[in-house]
């Protein structure tokens, strides 16, 4: 079976990027009004903004609009309850209601999905695969989203959520499982499991396709999953709000844009649109009559490269998950973000934890980055700090945090200013 060419809607997927936005603004013109008419929240959004809905006729008027972040839903829904006045259509067409951290709600029209069909075609998912969904069920959608996805493709399907591990493995075993959908770090848990039961999970397994999310992808883990089972592991990125935004393809040259809505890099403080491959603030608006959201602020950080991909596919490709929006910092008049950190710091396999600390001397900003080695070197320290200064732009000191251990929190960037 041949997994790694073909579309699933080779029509759109093939169109160049310019036809594609072409049809987008027509989508959000037809959104716009429909949610102006209909949902109340979005009514009194183009007022405070002053303009009306023939006022946004191309994806460039969009910005014409204030980004709305994430912690301004949790307002509007807790002034307004359920929805925050963002519902669009009759209670009775709203399918599923899921509650994210926040909390938040989230209503699913019937005729809404999610959008992971063609990101999980683009992995390698093909009709009769037999997979496991290792995503939940409870409260949040993404157990759903890929539950809808997979039943789209004609995938015949296992939703195993966190379950045990030997229950996961047995499963795999005896229904000759050969797809996968969850966390890379737990399939790579569940093939560790299996080989300490005496099994080769290349050999043991069928598994020829996996797709994770929710979790940064490093090359290690990839390497690590895909040696361990012998199956692809591809990626995608989205939110619980808005489903699947961007996808890799087996070119595995990023991540391509979704056509399922508009994606903005943004300035994290303005809302001003940023360019290509300048780094800024995810910002979405979805074509979901159910629940529209407008220039919705995911708080995650990325950037967008143009260019068409090996695959055929002409849409540009997000960066990658770069980091949240409350982890950006200013220093020396520079934007840093926790994604710029960790792409100076790949190549050095003998740094086995940093964190990069920002102080203040005088009026003069100090970038520092703390780090573990196994070989803490004088030549190691210089090439390191050249490799911080040419992708950050900004000059770092390196520390050996000797007798040290750095936390092991996630945090890249400390912010130690103190401000009067």
């Amino acid at each position: 079976m041949d997994r790694t060419t073909g579309f699933l809607n080779e029509d759109l997927e093939r169109k160049s990027w310019e036809e594609q936005r072409a049809l987008q603004a027509v989508r959000l013109g037809e959104v716009v009004a429909h949610a102006a008419a209909h949902a109340p929240a979005i009514g009194a959004l183009l007022r405070s903004a002053g303009v009306v809905p023939a006022d946004i006729r191309s994806l460039e008027d969009l910005a014409r609009l204030p980004v709305t972040p994430k912690a301004r839903l949790v307002e509007l829904q807790r002034e307004n309850p359920p929805f925050g006045g963002l519902l669009a259509v009759p209670l009775h067409q709203v399918r599923r209601i899921f509650r994210s951290p926040g909390p938040i709600y989230d209503p699913q029209g019937f005729d809404e999905g999610w959008g992971w069909e063609e990101a999980l075609f683009a992995a390698g998912f093909r009709r009769g695969d037999v997979c496991i969904n290792t995503f939940g069920y409870q409260m949040t959608p993404a157990g759903m989203m890929f539950d809808d996805a997979l039943g789209a493709l004609g995938c015949p399907l296992v939703p195993t959520g966190v379950g045990d591990k030997e229950v996961q493995i047995e499963i795999l075993r005896a229904l000759g499982v050969t797809g996968f959908v969850g966390m890379a770090s737990f399939l790579l848990q569940i093939g560790e499991r299996a080989k300490e039961q005496g099994l080769d999970p290349a050999k043991d397994f069928g598994l020829r396709a996996a797709f994770t999310t929710a979790e940064p992808l490093s090359d290690t883990l990839r390497a690590s999953v895909e040696g361990l089972f012998g199956a692809t592991v591809r990626q995608g990125f989205g939110t619980a709000d808005c489903g699947c935004l961007a996808y890799e393809c087996h070119a595995q040259e990023g991540m391509h844009l979704a056509s399922r809505a508009i994606v903005e890099i943004a300035d994290p403080e303005t809302g001003r649109p940023l360019g290509p491959g300048e780094v800024g603030e995810i910002v979405v608006t979805l074509f979901n009559r159910a629940y529209p959201l407008l220039r919705f602020g995911t708080g995650d950080l990325s950037a967008v490269d143009p260019g068409d991909c090996a695959c055929g596919r002409r849409s540009p490709k997000l960066r990658g998950w770069l980091g949240r929006c409350d982890q950006l910092v200013k220093v020396k008049g520079m934007f840093l973000h926790p994604g710029s950190i960790q792409m100076a710091m790949r190549g050095f396999p003998e740094v086995t934890r940093y964190r990069a600390l920002v102080t203040r001397s005088g009026s003069r900003d100090v970038l520092t980055v703390r780090a573990e080695a196994t070989a803490q070197d004088d030549g190691l320290k210089a090439r390191i700090e050249e490799r911080l200064r040419a992708v950050l732009q900004v000059g770092a000191a390196v520390e050996w945090a000797a007798g040290e251990t750095l936390p092991a929190d996630g945090k890249v960037i400390e912010d130690l200013r103190k401000w009067d």
